[in-house]
């Protein structure tokens, strides 16, 4: 492989092309936003987001809340051991009862 790869290109065709430079484009899709559903991190009860993170973390986890690019779904990825799970809840879900339902799995994993 090392000869081969020291003599250039013996066909003479064209070395692949790098990859394109339109960043205008790229950073124009952060501030495009789409219509999102009523759900909402931030009207959450915070007791409730308290508590995912108390029985994820006493049990040597991390969760990560987060919200999809389109804002169409919001995201709970539970990190626990070897395992990473994202759990993805619709822009119109009721975040406080799919938090309780994280919380209850949590609780049933003692």
């Amino acid at each position: 492989m090392g000869a081969m790869q020291n003599n250039g290109n013996p066909k003479g065709t064209k070395k692949s092309k790098r990859g394109s430079v339109k960043n205008k484009d790229r950073l124009a899709a952060f501030g495009s936003s789409a219509p999102g559903g009523s759900a909402d991190w931030n009207f959450c009860h915070s007791e409730l987001l308290q508590a995912v993170v108390v029985e994820i973390t006493k049990r040597g986890g991390a969760v990560v809340f987060g919200l999809s690019r389109d804002l169409g779904a919001h995201s709970c990825t539970l990190m626990l051991d070897d395992n990473r799970k994202t759990l993805w809840f619709n822009g119109d879900a009721n975040l406080d009862n799919e938090l309780g339902a994280v919380i209850d799995m949590l609780e049933a994993l003692d």
